[in-house]
């Protein structure tokens, strides 16, 4: 009997042990939801239970200030690009209004239409460039939704255009046609694919190279963003730690350590994958894999998928 008692409360005691290990790996994996009873009644372990929710709690509060102070030095540098995209349609506003005060006595009525509708389209080409900061900047919760990966990939594309163009580096996306919806949200993915097109700028000499190629991969129910560079490429030894806080391999003063990390427990957080492969005097490709969304997209009010082929260099 003693026998038996001992054989249950073991494999009772290993069947919890192993729970609250499968709890660490998945908060390690940036998963922080809270742990749900097991049983309806409390036991012995209830009180682990509860700290390790407490845990959780104080986890996930510091990670979204991680992500927030990072987006703030990505704003930072995206407001460079900004400035300078806005430079050209100021001046044509301003050459254009100048003219228009300058000759209106002499101008007939359709120089003054067509003149005044180069003010309005470029002052409205200005706002969309504001507007485009202003919702990667946009601080909110989380909302998980069907996306059009498509749509996510060019805004985060226009966001860093400027950087690209004043990099002198050449930039391809190549986006497969009808790819499902898949399961995320807008603004946090945006700042990972921002993060990742930024490191590959960071590292990249004039006239490099970065291709974004999104796709179904080879993983069932995962659609594949592959963004590569061909750069000098990461030291076998040092990939491992790449995703870890503060970790840099960038030289003082160009980077923080927190691009590869945030966007990590971001991925993570979504219940995707990121994975890097590199070789040194080659460049190096991120793999970000996204879980397809089994909600019809027609069904969450979405507007019709306009995915596009194209090239930005």
């Amino acid at each position: 009997t003693i026998l038996v008692v001992t054989l249950f409360l073991t494999r009772q005691l290993l069947t919890t042990l192993n729970r609250f290990m499968a709890y660490a790996r998945r908060i390690g994996e940036g998963d922080f939801s809270p742990i749900q009873p097991a049983r309806p009644f409390r036991d012995e372990f209830s009180q682990l239970a509860l700290a390790f929710n407490q845990m959780i709690y104080e986890l996930e509060r510091r990670h979204r200030i991680l992500i927030e102070s990072h987006k703030i030095r990505a704003i930072g540098t995206l407001v460079a690009g900004v400035a300078h995209e806005l430079n050209n349609p100021l001046n044509n506003i301003l050459l254009t209004a100048a003219w228009l005060a300058e000759d209106f006595k002499d101008l007939g009525e359709d120089d003054i239409r067509e003149m005044l509708g180069d003010i309005i389209g470029e002052t409205e080409r200005s706002q969309q460039i504001v507007r485009n900061l202003l919702d990667f900047a946009r601080e909110s919760e989380a909302r998980i939704r069907p996306l059009r990966l498509a749509e996510v990939i060019q805004n985060a594309v226009k966001l860093v255009a400027n950087q690209v163009k004043l990099a002198k580096i050449r930039l391809v996306v190549d986006i497969e046609n009808d790819l499902p919806p898949i399961h995320g949200d807008d603004q946090m993915l945006s700042q990972v694919f921002v993060n990742l097109i930024l490191n590959a700028v960071d590292v990249l000499p004039e006239k490099g190279e970065i291709r974004i190629h999104v796709h179904r991969g080879e993983v069932d129910h995962f659609v594949a963003v592959d963004i590569s560079d061909n750069g000098p490429g990461i030291p076998p030894h040092l990939l491992p730690r790449i995703f870890e806080p503060f970790f840099t391999t960038k030289t003082k003063g160009k980077g923080t350590g927190l691009g590869l990390s945030v966007s990590h427990g971001i991925v993570r957080k979504l219940g995707g994958y990121i994975r890097v492969s590199s070789q040194v005097g080659e460049g190096t490709v991120f793999r970000v894999l996204l879980p397809v969304t089994n909600i019809p997209f027609s069904l969450t009010g979405g507007d019709r998928h306009r995915e596009e082929k194209g090239e930005n260099g």
